[in-house]
């Protein structure tokens, strides 16, 4: 029988950057984190931004606001398909409260033109491609 999960994202907006937060995947390679959004699964019975403002406030120990759905992705691997939703967000509270869980290294405000130099997940990154931020 096959699964299917929903992942929510959430894009972080201030003026014209980005929050990208690190996130520690493996202390078994030499850089162990990775840059990334606000990212996370939905659980059962949940409404999407519901889940994602959770997670910005699990993630990031502050509340946001949901501005507007910006895309919708689906993954097929083996017998799980991953449909995810990405939401374009903004930060109820101030920044200086970001306050990350110890599986999170560090976070940044980055400029859209530089996410190459941070995200390495090219999936993401196509999936950017000609959306408006």
């Amino acid at each position: 029988m096959a699964n299917i999960y929903v992942r929510v994202r959430g894009i972080v907006k201030k003026d014209d950057k980005y929050l990208l937060i690190k996130h520690w995947v493996d202390d078994r390679i030499p850089d162990p984190f990775l840059w990334e959004f606000v990212e996370g699964e939905a659980n059962f019975g949940e409404a999407p931004k519901d889940a994602v403002l959770r997670w910005m406030n699990e993630l990031l120990g502050v509340n946001g606001s949901i501005e507007r759905v910006l895309y919708t992705w689906s993954k097929v691997t083996g017998d799980s398909q991953c449909v995810g939703i990405t939401f374009l967000c903004s930060l109820d509270d101030e920044e200086e409260n970001i306050t990350l869980t110890e599986e999170y290294g560090e976070w940044q405000w980055v400029a859209r033109e530089d996410f190459e130099e941070y995200i390495s997940n090219q999936y993401v990154l196509e999936d950017l491609i000609g959306v408006e931020l």
